[in-house]
């Protein structure tokens, strides 16, 4: 998360404020462009045109400043998510992944670097714990929508809001890590969008 010993101090600073915000967006333009370990705090400087030692005034180092921007692009992932309905009976639900699943997929692949990196081997257990926190938590307040009046047990739609949640974080994980791409006779062949939104819908509808 941000270096709360300056962020707090300068959370009503409207200049503090659009500091930051061009931070986070230097960082995440930066990460569609190339590789995570090739950007520099003087790169995110450069972007946000701010001199380096400002970097410094918000953020510890590249990491506390990845985990703030982030949080942004899980936003959207989250909606994304909350948008499939689970129902209880699952054989109601269409054999094809909802539109908000691929969009859901899209966005990641729009960040995919920076989730490659943050759920990777050395990652980010704060960003993996978030993103599951957030995801868990969505799922189960359209769970209690969606209970049956008078057959209502909160610890078991909390029990499937997580392990559903756990389950996608780990999906994503493998995806934009590039551990379910195959690679035959020197042709790698990457597994697609709407490919894994597929696969990881059937699995839902079984968990669901």
């Amino acid at each position: 998360m941000p270096n709360t010993s300056h962020t707090r101090s300068a959370s009503r600073d409207p200049r503090a404020r659009r500091t930051r915000a061009l931070l986070r967006a230097a960082v995440l333009e930066l990460s569609m462009e190339r590789d995570l370990d090739g950007i520099a705090m003087s790169d995110i400087a450069e972007r946000a045109e701010v001199n380096r030692a400002t970097v410094y005034l918000h953020y510890k180092d590249r990491e506390d400043l990845l985990l703030d921007a982030t949080e942004s692009t899980m936003e959207g992932i989250v909606d994304a998510a909350s948008a499939c309905r689970l129902l209880a009976d699952t054989h109601t639900l269409s054999d094809a992944p909802p539109v908000h699943l691929v969009n859901l997929f899209t966005l990641v692949d729009r960040h995919r670097a920076i989730y490659r990196r943050m759920l990777g081997e050395n990652g980010s257990s704060r960003f993996a714990s978030r993103l599951e926190q957030l995801l868990a938590q969505a799922w189960f307040e359209q769970l209690l929508t969606e209970a049956v009046p008078g057959s209502l047990d909160e610890t078991a739609l909390l029990l499937r809001a997580h392990f559903l949640s756990g389950a996608l974080v780990s999906v994503i994980s493998q995806w934009t890590g590039g551990r379910l791409d195959r690679t035959e006779n020197e042709e790698h062949d990457a597994v697609s969008i709407e490919r894994i939104a597929q696969a990881t819908w059937s699995l839902i509808r079984r968990g669901a």
